[in-house]
C-alpha cells in the first residue's frame, strides 16, 4: 500500500485504539499486518501490549530523548537531532549493518514555532523512480554507499554500507552481464531504503574499475545523476507529509521503508522535546511470524 501524498494530517495511515472493533481486530496479527502494509501509524496508546520484545539498544541507549539532559549516562548525543536546524528526509542508522525496523516517536513538548515532522514513503519513491527514471533507479539499486557515526566521548565508531534502494537482484550470481537492455528484468520487489546524507561517506567506485579512468568517471557521473533525481523527489511536496505533532502523540515508523525529517524551529518558552526508541527488524519479523502461526490473541 503506497501512500497518497497530501499535507492533510489525516492522510497518514492510522489506528485509533478507541475505535478498534474487537470483532474486526481480533488479534495482534491484524494490527501488525496493517502496519506492514502501510509502514506507519499514529496510535493513541500502546498497540502491542505484549508485542515486540522491547526497545533495541543502540548508541543512544534503550530510550532516547532530543533533550540531552534526559539522556542516560554513557549514551551518545552526537546527532543533528539535538540541534534546532531543519533535518532533511532520511532513514536512521544507516551505519548499522541492519538498521532498526521500527522507530517510535512521542512528542513530549512541541516547539513554539516550527518543528513540524515530515514523512515520506520510500517504497513509493522507489517505485516512482523505477517507472519514470529507469537508468537512475538501476544506479540507486546497484551502488553501495557507506555511512559512519563516530562519538569519541562515549566510544562509538560505527560503519556500514548499502544501496539507497534495496531490491531483489534477479541476476545475482548470474554469469551474464547486466547491460542497459535488461534493467527492467534485473530488479524485483523493493525490500527497503537506506538514505542519510548527514552520515554518508564519499562514494568509492568498485575495485574492479579503479584502473579504468573512463569507468571511474562514468561511475561518478551516474551516481551524481541518480542522487540528484532522488533529492528532487525528496523535495517535492507530493512526496512529503507534514505534521505538527501535539503533546503525547506518538508516531510509529518503518525505518527501512519510510523517511522522516523535521522543519527548523524556535523554542523561546521551553525546549522542543521528542522521546522515542527503536525496535529491531529481527524482533518485528519474529513477532509477525509468531502471530501468523496463530499465537498472541489480542485482548
Amino acid at each position: 500500500m503506497l501512500w497518497k501524498y497530501t499535507h492533510n494530517y489525516h492522510a497518514l495511515p492510522r489506528l485509533t485504539i478507541s475505535s478498534l472493533d474487537e470483532k474486526v481486530y481480533k488479534s495482534e496479527t491484524t494490527l501488525l499486518a496493517h502496519y506492514t502494509k502501510t509502514g506507519a501509524d499514529t496510535p493513541r496508546k500502546t498497540i502491542l501490549e505484549n508485542g515486540t520484545d522491547g526497545p533495541q539498544k543502540t548508541l543512544y541507549g534503550n530510550i532516547w530523548s532530543t533533550h540531552s539532559s534526559q539522556m542516560a549516562a554513557g549514551t551518545s548525543t552526537a546527532d543533528t537531532a539535538y540541534g534546532t536546524e531543519a533535518l532533511p528526509l532520511h532513514t536512521d542508522m544507516g551505519y548499522y549493518r541492519e538498521p532498526p525496523g521500527l522507530q517510535i516517536f512521542t512528542m513530549c513538548n512541541p516547539a513554539d514555532k516550527g518543528g513540524e515532522s515530515i514523512f515520506s514513503d520510500g517504497l513509493a519513491l522507489a517505485e516512482y523512480a523505477r517507472k519514470h527514471h529507469e537508468k537512475e533507479f538501476d544506479t540507486l539499486c546497484k551502488t553501495v554507499r557507506r555511512y559512519r557515526s563516530i562519538d569519541n566521548e562515549v566510544g562509538w565508531h560505527l560503519e556500514a554500507s548499502g544501496p539507497i534502494i534495496r531490491a531483489v537482484d534477479r541476476f545475482e550470481g548470474s554469469p551474464s552481464p547486466c547491460s542497459m537492455m535488461n534493467h527492467k528484468e534485473r530488479w524485483g520487489p523493493i525490500l527497503g531504503v537506506r538514505h542519510n546524507d548527514l552520515d554518508r561517506l564519499p562514494d568509492l567506485p568498485p575495485p574492479h574499475i579503479f584502473d579504468d579512468e573512463k569507468s571511474v568517471n562514468d561511475f561518478y557521473y551516474d551516481i551524481a545523476q541518480a542522487h540528484n533525481i532522488w533529492d528532487k523527489f525528496l523535495g517535492e511536496d507530493k512526496f512529503r507529509l507534514v505534521m505538527k505533532l501535539k503533546p503525547g502523540e506518538t508516531v510509529v515508523v518503518a525505518n527501512q521503508r519510510c523517511l522522516h525529517g523535521r522543519c527548523s524551529f524556535n523554542s523561546t518558552s521551553s525546549s522542543r522535546v521528542v522521546m522515542g526508541c527503536y525496535v529491531s527488524q529481527d524482533d518485528l519479523e519474529s513477532r509477525f511470524r509468531w502471530m501468523l502461526n496463530g499465537c498472541g490473541i489480542f485482548h
